[in-house]
């Protein structure tokens, strides 16, 4: 049970209208990774016309980091090809706003900020695969996201290192499987992009990560097989790098929930 009265049952079983109903009320301001079960989560990036091709075509460059599922008309709020009734301003749970490469705020909704000339970007989300690992009876825990040393390809404006998440896989049976399962899933990062030392690819230590985590964790245990995959808070990492001039990005674990389940998306 959460601080807001609803079971993690209550929380898997909601389908994506009701429980960002329940986010646009002003109800919901967690995380949400537990919610609605199967179904396609989604990272958010919204950037002002005058560049957004620049950022499709950063996205086209890195989609292992930034895989796009829908790009909307400027101004519009409404994402058309996987959440047609949903509203990009007021249906994430927490946002940050960015402004010449500082976060300036971390509302609840971002209609205050909203304008006629925004291009919003969704971005698939590798916790939307958590679920078919799950089912798979993968025996994982999840520590949160990182800032690494790899580097994005640039695009016009947009440079910056690449996010990942980490899952701590039990054995080398469920590393395999991983791979298999999420490969499955491209537009939700697909494969992993590193295995193995974190210390490789600049990530210091584990049990801190920089970008988002879900609590206090454990230190890895010995046989635990650290994996990392892509993850859609890099376009967070390039606002700062780059200095964007204006930016809105959901808050670290506080994803847009489609219409789509994941399996719609995975490939056959």
């Amino acid at each position: 049970m959460n601080k807001k009265g609803i079971s993690s049952e209550e929380l898997a079983a909601m389908n994506p209208k009701e429980f960002r109903s329940l986010i646009r009320r002003g109800e919901w301001t967690e995380s949400t990774i537990m919610a609605c079960r199967g179904f396609q989560q989604a990272n958010l990036a919204v950037v002002p016309k005058d560049y957004a091709f620049e950022f499709f075509l950063f996205c086209h460059r890195n989609p292992r980091p930034c895989p796009v599922i829908d790009v909307t008309e400027p101004g519009d709020p409404h994402p058309k090809l996987v959440a047609p009734e949903a509203d990009l301003r007021t249906d994430l749970p927490r946002y940050r706003v960015f402004q010449d490469g500082k976060v300036i705020a971390e509302p609840t909704d971002v209609k205050d900020y909203w304008r006629d000339d925004l291009v919003g970007f969704v971005i698939g989300c590798s916790v939307s695969f958590d679920w078919a690992l799950r089912d798979a009876k993968i025996r994982f825990r999840f520590p949160g996201a990182y800032t690494t040393n790899v580097q994005c390809v640039p695009a016009g404006r947009f440079h910056g290192p690449m996010c990942v998440s980490a899952r701590l896989m039990k054995s080398s049976y469920d590393a395999v499987r991983v791979v298999q399962i999420s490969s499955r899933h491209l537009l939700s990062h697909g494969p992993p992009v590193h295995i193995g030392d974190p210390s490789l690819i600049g990530i210091k230590d584990l049990c801190h990560p920089d970008m988002f985590t879900t609590g206090p964790i454990a230190p890895q245990e010995p046989g635990e097989i650290a994996m990392f995959w892509g993850c859609g808070i890099t376009p967070q990492t390039v606002a700062l790098e780059s200095n964007i001039p204006f930016m809105i990005t959901h808050r670290g674990g506080h994803m847009f929930v489609t219409d789509k389940l994941s399996e719609e998306l995975a490939i056959l």
